[in-house]
């Protein structure tokens, strides 16, 4: 039988090492993938450091595509209902069990009670190529597996999940015509979102973020004003400046916090215009501790709403590969780096760290099991 190579991490900040499985013949109803790219997500950076769910040893991760190797008898559709093939590509995600209640009853298959079966294994021969950082995927919980098939590059096709993150975060905050919005943090989340607002109709749009070379990249993605952190280290001079930016000084409609901070919460909570504004926090997947928060002067005195998302539905998952397929966005320009199984260990360095990877900024990081895609 075949056999494939993963990066396996053998507990929280431990040692990635490279270790052969035997490649899966698929079941009825599942499919196996050939992996192309699979991105590195600020969960990983968590995954590793162990604030995220996972049961070690494990295999990352969940930003994946890659072609269509073998599927199981039976068949398989994409989502969208078309008949999946040997050499399609495709997108996928598949962490959950899709047979306890949280998967069937409640549909709320983030809250899967046997998650961490799917992401770790007690022996080679339940590894199953679980996780993205491998040669292969096993796509083998069919009832909650999501694949849709994809038109574009890998390079491009990797970026459908944290822009389906994004689309969620946008379609939850519902910028209107006209609107002035600001968004915390120049990462993919930031960027993604920034250019989904935009595509939504808001009128004007400022970031808060760097280095300088992502806040460059801010602007191709539609920003009409920048704010580097980097230069204006004092958050009430930030302020300031991002008031400078709004019209009237009077703050943003919409505020999407994207740093993955809980110090800038509250002051992306000073750029939010009295009436009516809405602050969206999507970066906090991972807790990074309380902060001060007064509710008469912060929430009620602003009359503001305040939104939490996390994930993604699967309609916005269809939203960001239609928008991957129509290129309305500069997407090609966000994977920076492309880096082989062995070195997932200096991904996550870099994602826990300062963002500099082969001594230039990382936009995106994205790990090539099987060589450099295009």
């Amino acid at each position: 039988m075949a056999t494939g190579r993963a990066a396996v991490l053998d507990q929280p900040m431990g040692t990635f090492s490279i270790e052969a499985f035997q490649v899966p013949d698929p079941a009825p109803g599942t499919v196996l993938l050939r992996q192309e790219l699979a991105g590195c997500c600020a969960t990983d950076a968590h995954t590793y450091l162990g604030m995220w769910k996972a049961e070690f040893p494990v295999i990352m991760r969940h930003e994946n595509v890659g072609v269509i190797e073998a599927v199981g008898s039976g068949g398989a559709l994409d989502f969208n209902g078309r008949e999946l093939r040997v050499g399609d590509r495709v997108i996928a995600r598949s962490t959950y069990c899709g047979t306890c209640y949280e998967c069937r009853g409640a549909r709320q298959p983030r809250n899967c009670r046997n998650r961490k079966v799917q992401y770790g294994f007690s022996s080679p021969s339940t590894a199953l190529f679980s996780g993205g950082y491998g040669e292969y995927l096993y796509l083998s919980s069919p009832m909650t597996t999501f694949m849709l098939k994809i038109d574009a590059p890998p390079s491009v096709a990797v970026l459908h999940e944290p822009l389906a993150v994004a689309a969620h975060a946008v379609r939850k905050a519902q910028p209107r015509l006209g609107n002035t919005v600001v968004v915390q943090g120049s990462g993919a989340i930031g960027l993604f979102t920034l250019g989904l607002a935009r595509q939504a109709g808001a009128a004007r749009a400022i970031v808060v973020g760097g280095p300088s070379e992502r806040l460059e990249l801010a602007q191709a993605f539609g920003a009409d004003a920048v704010v580097n952190i980097d230069e204006l280290h004092d958050p009430e001079e930030r302020v300031r400046a991002v008031l400078d930016e709004t019209p009237g000084r009077l703050g943003a409609d919409v505020v999407y916090g994207c740093v993955g901070k809980s110090a800038a919460w509250s002051e992306g909570i000073d750029y939010l215009r009295d009436g009516d504004g809405r602050f969206l926090e999507v970066g906090l997947a991972g807790d990074d501790g309380e902060v001060g928060f007064n509710p008469a002067t912060q929430l009620v005195a602003k009359n503001a709403s305040f939104i939490g998302a996390l994930g993604m539905a699967d309609e916005d998952s269809v939203a960001a590969v239609a928008m991957i397929e129509n290129k309305r966005l500069p997407l090609e320009h966000m994977v920076s780096h492309q880096l082989p199984l062995e070195r997932v260990g200096e991904a996550m360095d870099a994602l826990n760290g300062t963002y500099l990877l082969d001594g230039r900024t990382a936009f995106k990081i994205a790990i090539a099991p099987n060589g450099q895609m295009p």
